[in-house]
């Protein structure tokens, strides 16, 4: 079992959704989260008074999606998350993928798989 963690795009996170739906990816966690890479962002500012029409963000608004899959489902899910939140900028985002011990479903005591499942 495996525990994959994606930190995408707020943007993003509707279409990869539906993405992960239609791949058959249901069980998920997801939380909004501030935060940055290695570099701060420059974003476009709208406003015709400003003279610098460009600001610097400490931090920067993404989601976390997380889902406990089995193993040999790994590499799809990874490859939808890809396929959906790559543009080739910065801050498409990061996908971690940690091993899993355990899991137990607290009303039936199932363990493993059967758990996720």
């Amino acid at each position: 079992m495996k525990l994959v963690t994606a930190i995408i795009r707020d943007n993003k996170y509707y279409e990869t959704k539906a993405a992960l739906l239609e791949q058959n990816f249901f069980s998920l966690n997801t939380y909004r989260v501030l935060g940055r890479g290695k570099e701060q962002q420059n974003y476009a500012v709208n406003k015709s008074d400003v003279r610098n029409s460009t600001i610097r963000c400490p931090f920067v608004s993404k989601r976390i999606i997380e889902i406990y899959i089995e193993e040999k489902n790994v590499d799809r899910l990874v490859e939808t998350i890809l396929r959906v939140n790559q543009t080739g900028n910065k801050g498409d985002g990061k996908i971690f993928i940690t091993p899993l011990d355990e899991a137990i479903r607290i009303r039936t005591n199932e363990t493993g798989i059967e758990a996720l499942a």
